[in-house]
């Protein structure tokens, strides 16, 4: 488990988490990585190797990361579910309407600069659908 989550602090484009805020106190965080699996302007989904509760007293700090630009995102845990050993977590991110703009255009030049080979979610479905994949295929879904 401990090598998977070095390879999520390893990539490109990574993100971290940690909690910022419990019960409206402050937490002295420790950052941990996570794997981004989706995100748009409003939400953002990854998986973690930590079991959190769901809960709308705590504040959770996400660091979006590049070689480049660190972009710092807090948002409030909205599900959870198991996915194997680890959590997969969905939340709904806290952007004010001012940042929007800065943090899209950033988030934007990030996915970018990351080589991931690409192909769009209705090529992805139709291959995931084959039963014999000749190639397999990761998906981050982004609406930025």
């Amino acid at each position: 488990m401990q090598s998977i989550i070095q390879e999520w602090a390893d990539m490109k484009l990574n993100v971290h988490m940690y909690i910022q805020e419990f019960h409206k106190k402050m937490v002295e965080h420790k950052r941990r990585p996570v794997l981004l699996l989706g995100m748009d302007t409003q939400a953002i989904t990854f998986l973690s190797d930590l079991n959190l509760p769901v809960s709308s007293e705590m504040l959770i700090g996400l660091d979006v990361e590049d070689h480049h630009v660190c972009v710092r995102l807090h948002a409030r845990l909205q599900w959870k579910q198991p996915f194997g050993e680890l959590t997969m977590y969905h939340s709904n991110l806290h952007i004010q309407h001012e940042q929007k703009l800065y943090i899209t255009g950033q988030l934007n030049t990030m996915l970018t600069e990351v080589q991931f080979p690409t192909v769009s979610r209705s090529q992805y479905e139709k291959a995931t659908e084959q039963k014999d994949l000749q190639k397999t295929y990761h998906y981050i879904d982004f609406t930025i």
